[in-house]
């Protein structure tokens, strides 16, 4: 059950509509907002002197795109679990641990690097270690963002975040390649440490976190039924479900810029580590001009066209890189793909930030930061195949095209344009149940299954109707946390029908009941009207032995 303030932060708001600068109005999201550009500023100074460094230490497409997959995979990896642990655990203390982590991680790299000691095992190797930093700290970070606004809000200050990101984006690849040139690589390191160190700083003296409590003093959610939990959720809520297949096509195309750049400036314009500073600058400036664009698009175009536009934007944008490769044609080029880069990340994380309740919103941004961390890993990893196979120029023409046709395609996995609060409370109370004294010992032991079982009579006319409002409540029950549901009809009476679905143990329930909200208690009222009879369906809690 969320904490009074989450639901503060996140209830109903018929206002008109903020401006583009109205989450600034928030102290917590404007130190929010500063650490997260700080951080982007780092990590953009870091990435551009990794990638840059290892086009030194092994010049092939295979091997410069590994620092990208090093980057991403951990996250992919890490992200359901590290999603659990940010809805279960203390948030600020999680926050302070793994940016302390990454500290460590990126001071490591700076010694090294000071004492000329560098070779492609060790950087692929820190670079690992900074990733997993980054998997266990992005769900606990980005699940923050809706307790600091109103959720009328919410959408902007990502974009905002994304805006902070972006200019970071413009000003650290350049700011890297130009540490890079004067001081080596020690320097760009030394940089991307500072800024760890001054975000757990602003975490522990700026930032406060209101916790996740429980009702009814039920204990803490164990890691592996939260992990399940928070997968099941995602698979159960269609818009989150529709947003990560989305995701996937999404970034999987347009990894392959992130992943070829360093060595299609090096060998195909035989430009510097400066230039390629620049050029990463221009996919910044682009996305910085999208995010102040967003306002506006998001008038004209419903979610699903502006992920078309995004994903055919990306596409197109490789084109004039293979067809027409000189550093005018790329810097055009990069500065549309950055446009396009922004308008198709922040509105697929605002869709899921949007659709997930309260109370596994860190998981299933965990589970957006997998299949965006999956796409950019694993797609880099093919490019880079494809690229020691055909040729850098071929395989960017290559990405651009099925960027297009899959943005295309994919556009029939409907988002929808308006997204109901999953915060927002039941209209019902869950039935009352009976239970023995003699049973409630085993019960609190949480070392037995339960079975729930809910006896409907149902006109047979009504049998399709009712068939059509249950798949509703199905879809209820998952996201709730029961698993085995299951709806049967009695052979000696064809008006009887049973629907049973499994609970963990007492505990689960429990939990299970406080996060019921509106869209669970219309599911079940729409399945409900079609019952017979002057009581309400009967419901049995059975322990399973």
């Amino acid at each position: 059950m969320s904490s009074q303030n989450e639901c503060t932060a996140n209830a109903p708001d018929f206002a008109a509509p903020p401006s583009a600068w109205a989450p600034f109005a928030s102290r917590a999201f404007l130190w929010l907002w500063l650490a997260n550009a700080v951080s982007a500023l780092g990590t953009w100074i870091q990435n551009a002197a990794s990638a840059w460094i290892m086009t030194d230490l092994a010049p092939s497409p295979m091997m410069v795109s590994l620092v990208q997959t090093a980057a991403q995979l951990p996250v992919l990896l890490l992200a359901l679990p590290a999603g659990a642990i940010a809805d279960v655990m203390d948030r600020k203390r999680l926050l302070i641990i793994t940016n302390i982590l990454m500290l460590a991680a990126s001071a490591i790299l700076a010694i090294v690097a000071a004492v000329g000691r560098v070779d492609p095992a060790m950087l692929l190797g820190l670079t690992v270690l900074l990733a997993i930093g980054a998997a266990l700290n992005s769900p606990a970070w980005a699940a923050s963002v809706p307790l600091t606004v109103p959720r009328r809000s919410l959408p902007q200050a990502l974009v905002l975040n994304s805006v902070g990101f972006n200019i970071a984006r413009a000003i650290g690849p350049a700011l890297g390649g130009l540490l890079l040139a004067i001081w080596g690589a020690a320097a760009a390191f030394s940089a991307n440490a500072a800024s760890f160190a001054f975000i757990a700083l602003v975490v522990g003296g700026f930032l406060t976190f209101p916790r996740t409590q429980a009702a009814n003093n039920v204990p803490p959610e164990p890691l592996g039924s939260a992990m399940r939990v928070g997968l099941a959720y995602a698979l159960a809520e269609p818009v989150v479900r529709s947003t990560l297949v989305r995701s996937a096509a999404f970034f999987g195309c347009a990894s392959a810029i992130w992943a070829l750049l360093p060595l299609y400036v090096r060998e195909v314009l035989g430009l510097s580590s400066a230039s390629y500073g620049l050029m990463m600058g221009v996919i910044g400036t682009g996305a910085v001009l999208g995010g102040l664009m967003m306002p506006a698009l998001n008038r004209l175009f419903p979610r699903n066209n502006l992920i078309l536009l995004a994903g055919t934007l990306c596409g197109l944008a490789l084109v004039p890189l293979a067809v027409v490769p000189s550093a005018t044609a790329a810097y055009t080029a990069l500065f549309v793909f950055g446009t396009g880069w922004i308008i198709g990340a922040s509105n697929l994380q605002a869709t899921v930030q949007l659709a997930a309740a309260p109370w596994v919103r860190a998981r299933a941004l965990a589970l957006y930061q997998a299949v965006f961390n999956g796409g950019m890993g694993l797609g880099a990893i093919f490019w880079g195949w494809l690229g020691d196979r055909v040729g850098l120029t071929e395989t960017i023409l290559t990405a651009g095209l099925a960027g297009c046709a899959i943005a295309l395609l994919t556009r029939a996995i409907h988002l929808p344009p308006e997204i109901n609060d999953p915060s927002a409370s039941a209209i019902t109370d869950p039935p009352a149940l009976s239970i023995a004294e003699e049973i409630r010992p085993l019960l609190l032991s949480s070392r037995h299954r339960l079975r729930a079982a809910v006896s409907y009579r149902i006109d047979p006319s009504d049998v399709p109707a009712f068939r059509s409002a249950m798949a509703g409540v199905r879809l209820s029950r998952y996201r709730d946390g029961a698993v085995g549901w299951a709806l049967s009809r009695d052979v000696s009476d064809p008006m009887h029908w049973v629907e049973t679905f499994i609970i963990r143990d007492w505990h689960e329930l429990q939990r299970g009941i406080d996060r019921l909200n509106l869209a669970d208690s219309e599911a079940v009222a729409r399945a409900r009207s079609y019952h017979r009879g002057d009581e309400l369906p009967r419901v049995t809690l059975l322990l399973q032995e």
